[in-house]
Order: C-alpha cells, then sequence, then structure tokens
C-alpha cells in the first residue's frame, strides 16, 4: 500500500512539475492579440460568431508554432492554419448527422495523431488540429454559408501566424523539416506498434465521445471528446498524469470564470479578461501543461461567453463535461491495458508494468 501510495506522490509531482521557467513578455502579446484580436473586432462591429470563429483560428494556429528556428516556424504554422481551415470544412459537412460526425472524428483525429511521431511540436499539431473539428463540429452552423467561415477562419489564422513568427525564438531544425517530418511519421506507422496503437485507441475514445454527447444531447457536449483527446497519451501513466493536469487546470480555469462572470457581463469586461488569459497561456505555455490548461480553460470559455453567454453556469456545465471526459479517457486506457494483460499472459509473456 506504502508503495503505491508513493507512486501517487510521484504522478501528482510529476503532473505539477515546472519543466521551464520564466515569463515569454513577447509570445504573450503577441498571442494575446492572435487570439483576441479578431473577437474585439468581432464586438466592436457586432459580428461576433465571425468574430470569433476568427479568434479560434487565431487561438489555435498561435498554439502549434513552436520556439524553434523560422525554418520551424514557418513549417508548422501554416500546416496548423490550412489543416484547421480543413477540420473545419469536415465538421461543417458532418455535423448534420450524429453518424458522419462519428465517422468523420474517427478518420480524422487517427489521422493527425501520426504526427505525433514528429515529436512535441507534431503532437501539439495534431492535437489542435482535431480539437477544431471537435469544437466547430460540435457548434450547429448558423445561417452564414461555408464559405464565409473559412474566409472567417483564414482572416484569423493569418495575422495570427504573422504575429507568432516573429514572437517566437528558439533553436534551428533541421535543413529539410518537410521531409524530416514526413519520414518520421512514414516510419511510425510502418514501424512502430505502441504508435498505431494510440493512434487506433484515440481515434476510437475521441468519436465514442462524440457519440455519447450527441446520443443523449448533452449542451455544449464536445466539451467532453475535447477533454478525451486532451487527456489520453501513449502510456498509462501518462494518461494518468494528463488527466490530473486537466483535472485541476479545468477546475481552477472554471473558477476563475465563475469569478469573473459573477462580477460582470460586460462584453468589453469579457474581451478584456481574454485577452489577459490568453496573454499569460502564450507567455507561460513552456512552464508545464497544467499552466496551459488553467489559462487555456478561462481563455475558451470566455471567448465562447461573448456569443452565448450563460454566465457561472458555463463554468460549471464545463467543469462536469471534462469530468466526464476524463472518466472516459481513464476508462478506456484501464479497458486496453486489461487487454494487453490479457493477451501477453495467453502468449505466456510477462505482462508490461
Amino acid at each position: 500500500m506504502s508503495l503505491d501510495r508513493e507512486a501517487v506522490r510521484d504522478t501528482v509531482r510529476e503532473a505539477f512539475r515546472v519543466e521551464e521557467r520564466g515569463i515569454d513578455w513577447r509570445s504573450g502579446a503577441a498571442g494575446a492579440l492572435a487570439a483576441v484580436g479578431p473577437l474585439a473586432i468581432g464586438v466592436a462591429i457586432d459580428e461576433t460568431v465571425a468574430g470569433l470563429t476568427a479568434a479560434i483560428a487565431g487561438l489555435n494556429t498561435a498554439l502549434c508554432i513552436p520556439r524553434a528556428g523560422l525554418r520551424a516556424r514557418m513549417f508548422w504554422g501554416p500546416l496548423c492554419a490550412v489543416a484547421g481551415v480543413g477540420s473545419l470544412a469536415l465538421g461543417d459537412v458532418a455535423n448534420p448527422h450524429t453518424w458522419s460526425l462519428v465517422l468523420a472524428t474517427l478518420v480524422w483525429v487517427g489521422l493527425w495523431a501520426t504526427l505525433r511521431a514528429a515529436g512535441p511540436a507534431g503532437a501539439l499539431a495534431g492535437f489542435a488540429t482535431a480539437a477544431v473539428l471537435v469544437v466547430l463540429g460540435g457548434i450547429p452552423a448558423g445561417p452564414e454559408s461555408l464559405g464565409q467561415r473559412m474566409l472567417w477562419y483564414v482572416l484569423g489564422a493569418g495575422p495570427a501566424l504573422v504575429l507568432m513568427v516573429l514572437a517566437r525564438r528558439g533553436p534551428a531544425p533541421p535543413p529539410d523539416l518537410a521531409r524530416t517530418v514526413l519520414r518520421a511519421v512514414v516510419a511510425g506507422v510502418r514501424g512502430d506498434a505502441d504508435l498505431r496503437a494510440h493512434v487506433a485507441r484515440l481515434s476510437i475514445a475521441v468519436a465514442v465521445a462524440t457519440l455519447l454527447y450527441r446520443a443523449i444531447g448533452l449542451p455544449h457536449g464536445y466539451w467532453v471528446p475535447l477533454t478525451v483527446l486532451a487527456v489520453m497519451q501513449p502510456g498509462e501513466h501518462a494518461t494518468r498524469v494528463r488527466a490530473i493536469q486537466r483535472a485541476a487546470g479545468t477546475l481552477a480555469g472554471a473558477a476563475l470564470i465563475v469569478l469573473i462572470t459573477l462580477v460582470t457581463d460586460d462584453r468589453w469586461a469579457l474581451v478584456a479578461c481574454a485577452a489577459a488569459a490568453a496573454f499569460w497561456l502564450y507567455a507561460l505555455d513552456e512552464r508545464g501543461y497544467f499552466w496551459l490548461v488553467v489559462m487555456l480553460t478561462p481563455t475558451a470559455l470566455l471567448m465562447l461567453s461573448l456569443v452565448d453567454f450563460q454566465g457561472a453556469d458555463e463554468g460549471l456545465e464545463r467543469v462536469a463535461n471534462s469530468a466526464l471526459g476524463i472518466a472516459i479517457g481513464l476508462a478506456i486506457s484501464a479497458v486496453v491495458r486489461e487487454v494487453a494483460t490479457w493477451r501477453a499472459r495467453r502468449r505466456g509473456e510477462k505482462p508490461a508494468a
């Protein structure tokens, strides 16, 4: 039992470990402008839906641009911007029917999850691209045409790309980065059984979560598959660590949004608070995943509240949906582990620790 308690303590310590100290002021300012600038314009001209679509594009595109050399920034940024437009289009087409959205989620999440083979930048790009489908595919389309929404997305992604390419700094990547990434993904798909298992596990889990919230008609239910997407990692231990980070970060972020919305429902006050949250999101994004979630949650909730304001109820609803998503992710991870243990025993092998 003491060993179990020690393992739990180690997992918790790992979840809250600070990976990099300091504040990236330049990235914080650029990220806040990229993510919230389009939303502020939308509020000013009374086009909040357009502003929100552009803001989501800015938020995700900026998040995908790594602290690396110019060549890497110019590779990952445009890739994520283009992939985000594809996610928007696919989500718009698949949204009307549950079966089509579930199928689109299964294929799209699995496709982009293979980028994990290219390292942390690839894993983040794959997550952000799939997240656009999960979120925008879960929001019923308004009277605007798909072409209009794609234009709004491009108008949000473009400035974000420029701002974050100028703001980020880091080590130089390999000379031929695109070919290096492609080779890593192909090699991973062909020769890495663990990667293939993770891709299958993740895509099925997110699709199941999508089916669940659509089947029971859960309001704003896309938060459930979004949490599954964020929590599930290749290993069980990593999934537990990420679940702790996600749970704590979501609770902290939701508490902040509840506090803000209890104080004010003024649109410009919410814009200012979203900008502040976005600043710290990008300024602290290398500190650790817990800090990323703490700031990403209020940023996203404040942005969404400007279109469909629900006050404190929205923060509490997101906490409940996130908890359900974490439970699904951990349950599927546990089932997969039991199946792997059973198969290993049938082959006469020692189960993985």
